[in-house]
């Protein structure tokens, strides 16, 4: 997987809807990752990089919500994560899963995902699928801005669905996937161009690999 670090790139202000964007989604693929122990070792970076953002909203919604995970049992935290995002299809942090199920058009969405980071030099590893959510966002957070976009554009009705249930659910990571939804741009048909049809042949031929992954219960 992508690395998702919380570093001193984060330390800035935010001078535009792209640069804000940036930052909140990179602070958000951190903190949708699974919340052990090294997690929450992790929370204080995150709490130093969001004080820089100018953006009073991005600021109080993550402080807000990094000021409940450290006030909650780390066993109660853990148990709010998995009740959020692993017993409802449209609340699954597999963006694809949510579209399609373990329907046969999981796996060209998964390809066509997979292409999208390679042509923009992100490689993960094998044993990763590229619609996890903090993937996602770790990429449109470090991508060039049209690859961003083409990401945005593929993902966009997922990621309304899943905010949507998080927020029926009064889960305490709704805030965060509003906020999410705030700064990531509507994408028009315009935004990003399919693929190819020498793309869809090729995408197409590592299908079988993606099929493995989700065989091995990698959802």
């Amino acid at each position: 997987m992508m690395t998702i670090d919380i570093d001193s790139e984060l330390i800035v202000k935010p001078g535009d809807d792209t640069d804000t964007r940036r930052i909140v989604c990179k602070l958000i693929s951190y903190l949708l990752q699974y919340p052990d122990t090294e997690w929450r070792e992790g929370l204080q970076g995150v709490q130093e990089a969001v004080l820089s953002v100018s953006d009073e909203q991005v600021k109080q919604t993550v402080l807000t919500f990094i000021r409940d995970a450290q006030a909650t049992d780390a066993i109660l935290w853990q148990d709010a994560y998995v009740r959020s995002f692993d017993f409802d299809k449209k609340s699954n942090l597999y963006l694809t899963y949510i579209a399609h199920g373990d329907e046969r058009d999981r796996g060209p969405a998964l390809i066509e995902l997979k292409r999208r980071y390679e042509a923009a030099g992100f490689y993960m590893e094998a044993s990763e699928l590229p619609d996890y959510l903090p993937m996602v966002l770790e990429f449109i957070a470090e991508a060039p801005e049209m690859d961003a976009i083409g990401v945005i554009h593929t993902c966009y009705k997922a990621l309304v669905t899943m905010t949507e249930s998080i927020a029926e659910q009064n889960s305490p990571y709704g805030p965060l996937l509003n906020l999410m939804l705030q700064v990531v741009p509507e994408p028009s048909v315009s935004d990003a161009p399919g693929p190819s049809e020498a793309q869809q042949k090729q995408a197409f031929g590592g299908l079988n690999e993606i099929v493995e992954l989700m065989r091995r219960g990698s959802r």
